[in-house]
Parts: structure tokens; C-alpha cells; sequence
């Protein structure tokens, strides 16, 4: 840690050593990308959210202490950064009653503790059995603390709807054998230990599973499967149903569109925008020689063979295929390119039914490589359609190009490389580097350019059901038929995300296409702005070099970053 001084830039580098170092402690993904030993798993007990606020409230006071004090460069970035993430912290704080714990993504942590945390496990002395044994027992308590939240809850008046208790019965279901499975260890990863150690390990793994995991695995389907929670379990989704649940929703909005546009205004811009992309698909449409109406040609889609894998195996060559495309044409667009390599894996199968998608996973110690983990299942349901435009998202140049950089920049305090705190700025970035790819000719296959303008529509989509549902302004039956007649997706698909939007992560999609517009804009700024002509190499390292930020600071330091690229004429 650094020695705290008097300066305001060394009194926010301080900070931002002191926020790093406090969620080290707790986080074992962050412990993991470090190569550290993990000792603990969070959990999402009352005191656990209570200390986070309380830590999150003090760093806040005083980098306002700092308002008007001489910050420049990476120290006001780093400002606004601390200001950004303790303020989400308080949100959440705030919001801890009305946030669900024991819905599918809400669960999707403990999967990642089993991967990485416990399979990549090694052992080389006697203590590492025990630290392994401990770990299998705080992941039982993490459970627990689970189940325990979600009955507090049901107390209060908050309980999962009805529509979604089947995908979350799922999800735990899935879990509970999987973590189990994972959290075997087979002799591969036994290194020196002699033999009692080993049995000492094994005894104790399937004791743990069998006394301690397992049955906190059930304490929370008990829960879900209670009789009288059934019964009082709300038909109708969305926030505005609960008491204080519209209110919460507003904190969500506020934390995942990056902004203080009220959700009513999303609302109307998605409406808006709905309706230019179905303008632009109803053109490609004829150009691909069907001039019809557009259910009949999603109905095509639904049976082009083109569109569908038969194998996990088609579904990433497919992927693949697309990024080699894409690879000859990066330096066009990118001064600096991430060091770490990416590349694509399945998702965990016991995930699958409960995620929509897939997920980008960054590169570790232990796995240095950035994944897109794809959802393989249901292939025959499962279209390809905007296959390019998804791989451009999640890989390159979309999430890796961010965090990837943004990790590898040593220009940024620990806490600024490790940490990508805010969804709008990681999901729009994403959304407009796919989008990059009509500039760069990638979408030059119509199918290819109907799948992109497919998942834009689908992002902007989400803008109208996400609020429309939480605010209480539609159904979950009018949401269907919207989200029906603006994607391409399959029924079950539509009700996977309908229940994502309005049971599990409410604000969260809004992040895509909000996050879109907003860097839609900056650059829209950064092209009509004063002097030399726009270099998008420079734009873009304006935008990643500083790695994430909230956009006021990245409006801020884009306009810093060009303005001192136009002086020195480089162009």
C-alpha cells in the first residue's frame, strides 16, 4: 500500500490501493486472477452487504472531500472511478431486500467458484488438504447463506414468482451435482501428497459433500419447493409489484444504463428504435429476394439449415470461422491490441438450461486465455443467425479487447485493471465494437448483416420489455408479444429472457443498448470535433487505454486524450 500523503493525487491513489485491497480480501475470482490462495467465498448474508456499504460509504466521503481540488489524468479518472463504484455499492445496499438470491443467474458464482476455484486446485503439502476441505465447507456456507436470504425474504414479502421457480428449481438441481462433481479431485492433482494425505482428502471430500454441501443444497430446494411459498408465490413479474419495488427499480436503472435517463424515457427510445431497425432488416430482407412480410421470413429461419448446428463442435467452428475473418483487420482499427489470446469453450452443460447465452470469461494465471464459454445445448432451437455479430461482442473486439487491455495496462492503479465495474461501459463498448463491423465489411453477407441488425433490434428490444415489465406497464404477455414481433428468437428463448428481465437481473439488458448509444455518441463528438481529421485508432485507445469508466469521467478523458492527440498533430 502506498504511504498516505497530503497531495489529492496521492490521497486517491491511497484510496484506490485501500478499495483494491478490501475487496481482495473477499473476492476469490479477483484472488484468483492474481494467483492467490484462496481462503474464504463471499456470501450474501446481511452483515457481509453491511460491511461492503459501510467500507464503500467511507471512500466515497472523502473522494468528495477531493470535489475542486487539482486532479488530472489518471488521478481524476481514478476519481470518478472510486466515486463510481462506491456509489453502485450504496445502490445495492439499498436494494438488498428487493434483489433475489436463489435465481438462475443470481446462482452463476458458484459455478465459477467450482471452476475456478476448486478444479484448478493443486495440492503439494498436507495443508493444502485442509485449505481444500475448508473451502468445500465455506461453499456450503455460502448456500446457506443463500437459503437463508431468500426465507428472510419470503418473511418481508418477496418472493420469486411463480413463473420463474421452475428454472430456478433447475438451476440448484444442476448445481447441487455439479458442484459435487467438481469438487472431486482425481490423482492428477495429488502432486507429492503421500498416501494417508490422499485418503485423508478423498474421505473428507465425500464426507463434506455428503454432511455439509448436499445438504445445503436441499435446505434451498426445500425452500422452493415448500407448499405454502408455492401458493404465495406472485403470478405477475416485475418489480413495480412489490412494495418499494419500483423504487428499487429506478437504483437498478440508474447502476446498469450508466446514466440518470429515467426508465420511462428507455422505454420510448426503444420503441424508436425498434422501428428504424425493422426499416433497415425489411431492406436486407429484399435483398436477400424475399420482399414479403417479416413473420413469413423469420418462419424461413427457423427452418434454414445454414442457420443451425448439429454438434457443440459446429456451434465454435462457426464462431471460429468468424474471428479468423476478422483477425487481418484488427491494426486498421486498434493501435494496441491485448496481449492475452482469446478463444472459445462450452459452458458448464449443468448452466445451460437456465443462461440464455454464454458468458466471456477473462484470462487467469491458471488460464490465460479469454474465453467465449457458448451455450451448446438445444442446438436444434438454437439459431446462428447472428453468430458474427455475437462473437464480435463477446470476444474480438468487444469484452476482450476491454478487460483484456485493460488488465494488462500498468499505467492503471490495481484496482482500475482488475475490477469492471460498470455494465454500461463493458456492455456498450461490446455492442459498439460488433458494431465496428459494418465499417470493417464483416457483415457484407446479408445473412451475416440480418443477424447483426437481428441483435441490435434485440438489445433495443430489451429497452422497452425490461422497463415496460418492472415499471408495470405490460404483462408478461404483452412483453412476449412484443419481444415476438422484434427478435428472432425461439418461445422458449423469448421466455428465458423475459424471466431474466423481470425475475433475476431487472435493469441489467438495458445495459447493452443504453451503453450502445452512449459511445455511439461520444464518437459521433470525437469525429465533429475541432482540428485534424478523426483517427478511429485514436478514438479507440482514448476509450480503452483508460480501461472502464462511468461516462461522465470517459466523455471527460476522451476529449482530454484527443485534444492532446489533435495538438501534437499525429494523425
Amino acid at each position: 500500500m502506498r504511504t498516505r500523503t497530503n497531495g489529492p493525487g496521492e490521497e486517491v491513489g491511497h484510496l484506490a490501493d485501500r478499495y483494491w485491497e478490501f475487496l481482495l480480501e473477499r473476492d476469490p475470482l479477483l484472488r484468483v486472477r492474481q494467483d492467490l490462495p484462496v481462503e474464504t467465498l463471499p456470501g450474501v448474508s446481511p452483515a457481509e452487504a453491511e460491511e461492503r456499504a459501510r467500507f464503500a460509504e467511507g471512500v466515497l466521503g472523502r473522494v468528495r472531500a477531493l470535489d475542486g481540488a487539482e486532479l488530472s489524468g489518471v488521478d481524476a479518472d481514478t476519481a470518478a472511478f472510486l466515486a463510481g463504484v462506491a456509489e453502485q455499492e450504496l445502490r445495492d445496499h439499498r436494494c438488498y431486500w428487493l434483489t433475489p438470491a436463489a435465481t438462475p443467474y443470481r446462482l452463476f458464482p458458484l459455478s465459477q467458484y467450482a471452476d475456478a476455484v476448486l478444479r484448478p486446485f493443486r495440492f503439494a503439502e498436507r495443508q493444502d488438504v485442509e485449505r481444500y476441505l475448508s473451502l468445500l465447507d465455506e461453499l456450503a456456507r455460502v448456500v446457506g447463506s443463500i437459503a437463508g436470504k431468500t426465507a428472510e425474504q419470503a418473511a418481508r414479502g418477496f418472493r420469486v414468482p411463480a413463473p420463474a421457480l421452475p428454472g430456478a428449481r433447475a438451476t440448484v438441481v444442476g448445481l447441487r451435482s455439479s458442484v459435487a462433481r467438481r469438487a472431486e479431485v482425481d490423482d492428477g492433482r495429488l502432486g507429492r501428497l503421500v498416501r494417508a494425505d490422499r485418503g485423508r482428502l478423498r474421505d473428507g471430500v465425500r464426507r463434506l459433500v455428503d454432511s455439509a454441501l448436499a445438504p445445503a443444497f436441499d435446505g434451498l430446494l426445500a425452500l422452493l419447493d415448500d407448499p405454502a411459498g408455492l401458493r404465495e408465490a406472485p403470478q405477475a413479474v416485475g418489480w413495480a409489484r412489490y412494495e418499494g419495488g419500483e423504487e428499487a427499480y429506478r437504483e437498478f436503472v440508474r447502476t446498469h444504463s450508466g446514466g440518470d435517463t429515467p426508465p420511462e424515457r428507455l422505454h420510448e427510445l426503444g420503441r424508436e428504435q425498434c422501428r428504424e431497425l425493422a426499416e433497415r432488416m425489411r431492406e436486407v430482407r429484399a435483398a436477400l429476394g424475399f420482399p414479403g412480410a417479416e413473420d413469413g421470413f423469420h418462419e424461413r429461419l427457423r427452418t434454414e439449415p445454414r442457420l443451425y448446428a448439429r454438434t457443440p463442435e459446429e456451434v465454435e467452428a462457426r464462431y471460429r470461422a468468424h474471428l479468423d475473418r476478422l483477425a487481418p483487420l484488427l491494426p486498421q482499427w486498434f493501435a494496441v491490441l491485448p496481449a492475452a489470446p482469446y478463444g472459445l469453450a462450452r459452458l458448464d452443460p449443468a448452466l445451460e438450461a437456465g443462461m440464455t447465452f454464454g458468458y466471456y470469461e477473462p484470462p487467469t494465471p491458471a488460464s490465460p486465455v479469454g474465453r467465449y464459454r457458448y451455450n451448446g445445448s438445444d442446438l436444434e432451437r438454437r439459431s446462428l443467425l447472428g453468430s458474427a455479430s455475437l462473437i464480435y461482442h463477446e470476444l474480438a473486439p468487444g469484452h476482450h479487447f476491454h478487460l483484456a487491455r485493460q488488465a494488462e495496462n500498468r499505467g492503471l492503479p490495481q484496482l482500475r485493471r482488475e475490477v469492471a465495474g460498470f455494465g454500461a461501459f463493458n456492455e456498450g463498448w461490446a455492442e459498439y465494437a460488433a458494431g465496428l463491423g459494418w465499417e470493417a465489411g464483416l457483415y457484407d453477407d446479408p445473412w451475416d448483416a440480418y443477424g447483426r441488425l437481428a441483435q441490435e433490434r434485440f438489445t433495443a428490444q430489451r429497452l422497452v420489455v425490461d422497463t415496460g415489465l418492472n415499471l408495470g406497464t405490460m404483462s408478461l404477455a404483452q412483453a412476449r408479444e412484443f419481444m415476438r414481433a422484434n427478435t428472432t428468437e425461439a418461445d422458449r428463448q423469448i421466455d428465458s429472457d423475459l424471466l431474466r428481465y423481470a425475475t433475476d437481473l431487472p435493469g441489467q439488458a438495458l445495459s447493452y443498448r443504453a451503453g450502445f448509444l452512449e459511445f455511439g455518441r461520444l464518437r459521433a463528438r470525437a469525429e465533429a470535433g475541432p482540428g485534424a481529421g478523426f483517427d478511429v485508432r485514436a478514438f479507440h485507445e482514448a476509450v480503452l487505454g483508460g480501461g472502464g469508466l462511468p461516462f461522465p469521467a470517459l466523455r471527460r478523458r476522451v476529449a482530454r486524450e484527443l485534444g492532446g492527440h489533435r495538438e501534437s498533430g499525429r494523425h
